[in-house]
């Protein structure tokens, strides 16, 4: 007996799982599709426990209905019509747990007869239903109430699916039948010409050969083909006419198209006095709306930068696309700003309004633009204060191009190699050719000039020299600094020695050091400048090896105004509002929050704005996004990739 015992308690245990918390019942949902009729509908349900599995409930159910005028639930999940018309809930509900749904119910036929009389006629025209519903009322049948017709004979008479008849010209008999559930009701007639008839219907076809894409309904004409090779236009209401894809074009009773807008393709069907015809039709992908993706909120640090801009494109597919090309790009002003093809936008810094338009092909010849006027304030530019030549790269022989700096009065440093002059004063010894710089084996001293909107500045040097370092020639000592902005703390110099390899080589001794004006800088002998704080220009020389270099210090009275270094963007970008803070930190070691000084911008507008305070707010989902702030000539950012 204990044997037995114990087996009985494993099956149970393999059996009965064990729950490690308590499930319960969280939904019921009625399985059946309700259509609303005169026989019975027995209903079952599923429920969904918390634990996720899906079972069938069968006991403990309570039904309800939102209206018994309507309909009725029996105990048992039985529903039952009572042939009146309205919406009605069918809920059922088990402890917390509930389901519904809700149905239009409809009236059911009783009784069908067709009051009109099948006589021959050359015009069509619509045979008239009547008939007792289940609500007690007696009406003619409408097209909710969705009568099938038929002809037994549609080369004497079609019939299409609105009950509108057609006779053909042809003799014979014929019976029109209309039929709604089990009730059905003919008419018939029998159809004799005195006149002899020499051409028969052999065909019908659209006279619109070609369809195509139209923002207006299209009334689509339907002609009868005869054996004599002559057509007949006849009323397309009388025909049955269908599309294959209701996403792309639509077509009503009465032949007329209309198309979503939507690309792709559809078969137009038609069909009338047992004949069919169908043509199909394409409709290609066009933009339906472009919108600039960058807010333009000017600033001078895009001047004479190029500045591509991008689209996001709507096309009639639904699909959304960040594009530059296949769009027309434009200004209305190029003296302040030019823009290519491609949409690479670039400003002169000439002060004006321009208009920067973009465009793209729409439907129907039409075109989809957007356009955004920037003002381009008169503020003082910047102006050229030091042209240099990079590192001054000159050994005994060979070629090079070097890259030429201009340094502004805003402090900003922008190369201007493509823009320079040059002129070789020592053509005999090396010559300049499109920007590059070619030795001779002639020996001697080398002079060029570069020039840059009315500065210069010299790249000398020679194709011998004495010993130095390491049994090699120095052909040059040149200062690595070429433009020394004043600043409140001391600058260390670097001196250079170019070796006849071509490398450069750092020099930190044998030097000796001058200010031809130490009253606004001085220079000790370790090449450290110290600015006195007053206005005025100073010569700074460094020589040794039989060479010396020298630089050209001067001090503005806006020298001495504190000026941007650096510009720090904090905050980060995430859901909901982002608020942004720029802190811009001075050449005199002091800082200050310039949030709502600053001048904001986003790279994509349609997808995250920014104000003019560095609130920044995404629209809809997160996307790839960049944050720009300009002040003081300087510039941050933060990106959402």
């Amino acid at each position: 007996m204990k044997k037995y015992g114990f087996v009985l308690l494993t099956l149970l245990l393999f059996v009965v799982p064990v729950s490690l918390g308590a499930v319960e019942l969280v939904s019921l949902e009625i399985n059946e599709e309700i259509i609303p009729g005169k026989e019975s509908i027995p209903l079952t349900v599923t429920g969904t426990l918390s634990n996720g599995i899906k079972q069938q409930i069968r006991e403990g159910l309570v039904w309800k209905t939102s209206d018994t005028g309507i309909a009725n639930v029996t105990p048992s999940g039985t529903l039952y019509f009572s042939g009146k018309e309205g919406p009605v809930t069918i809920s059922v509900y088990k402890g917390k747990a509930s389901g519904k749904k809700t149905v239009y119910a409809r009236p059911w036929p009783k009784s069908l007869r067709i009051e009109s009389t099948l006589v021959y006629s050359e015009n069509p025209y619509r045979l008239l239903v009547k008939g007792k519903f289940s609500d007690g009322t007696e009406r003619y049948y409408g097209p909710e109430d969705k009568i099938i017709w038929s002809s037994s004979n549609p080369w004497v008479a079609w019939v299409n699916n609105d009950g509108v008849v057609t006779f053909t010209g042809e003799e014979g008999y014929v019976s029109i039948k209309a039929i709604s559930g089990e009730y059905s009701y003919s008419v018939n007639t029998t159809v004799a010409k005195d006149r002899e008839i020499t051409a028969w219907r052999k065909g019908i076809k659209i006279k619109e050969e070609e369809i195509t894409y139209s923002s207006q309904p299209q009334q689509l004409t339907l002609l009868v083909l005869y054996t004599d090779d002559t057509e007949e236009e006849i009323e397309a209401l009388s025909a049955d006419w269908s599309s294959s894809n209701l996403e792309v074009v639509r077509v009503n009773p009465a032949g007329e198209v209309t198309f979503t807008g939507k690309p792709g393709l559809a078969t137009i069907k038609v069909s009338y006095g047992g004949f069919h015809y169908e043509t199909l039709i394409k409709v290609g992908r066009f933009l339906q709306e472009i919108t600039l993706n960058q807010s333009l909120n000017y600033t001078t640090a895009w001047n004479n930068v190029p500045l591509p801009l991008s689209v996001t494109a709507v096309y009639n597919d639904g699909s959304q696309l960040i594009q530059s090309t296949n769009l027309t790009w434009e200004t209305d002003n190029k003296e302040v700003a030019s823009i290519t093809e491609e949409g690479v936008l670039t400003f002169t810094g000439e002060p004006g309004m321009v208009k920067i338009t973009v465009s793209g092909q729409g439907e129907e010849s039409t075109t989809v633009k957007d356009e955004v006027i920037v003002n381009v304030s008169d503020i003082e530019t910047a102006e050229p204060r030091r042209l240099y030549i990079d590192y001054n790269p000159l050994a005994e022989q060979g070629f090079y191009t070097p890259q030429v700096y201009c340094i502004f009065s805003s402090g900003e440093k922008r190369e201007v190699t493509e823009q320079v002059e040059w002129t070789s004063l020592t053509p005999q010894v090396a010559s300049v050719y499109q920007g590059t710089i070619y030795l001779s084996p002639n020996p001697g001293k080398i002079s060029i000039l570069a020039s840059y909107q009315g500065l210069t500045d010299t790249l000398s040097g020679y194709s011998q020299g004495i010993f130095g370092f390491g049994g090699q020639r120095i052909c040059q000592l040149g200062l690595k600094e070429h433009y020394v902005p004043f600043s409140f703390t001391p600058v260390k110099l670097t001196a250079l020695a170019l070796k006849s390899d071509g490398s450069m080589h750092e020099v930190n001794s044998q030097l000796r050091w001058h200010s031809s004006q130490p009253y606004v800088v001085q220079v000790n002998q370790k090449g450290e400048l110290t600015f006195t704080g007053r206005i005025g220009r100073a010569m700074i020389t460094a020589q040794g090896f039989g060479f010396r270099d020298m630089l050209l210090v001067e001090v503005f009275p806006e020298d001495l105004q504190p000026r941007v270094e650096k510009l720090v963007l904090e905050g980060e970008l995430a859901r909901g509002t982002n608020q942004l803070k720029a802190v811009a930190y001075f050449n005199n070691g002091t800082s200050k929050e310039v949030t709502n000084e600053a001048v904001w911008n986003s790279s994509n507008k349609n997808k995250a704005v920014v104000t003019e305070q560095g609130c920044v707010m995404f629209l809809g989902e997160f996307a790839p996004v960049t944050i720009s702030v300009h002040y003081g000539g300087k510039g941050a950012e933060i990106t959402r990739s």
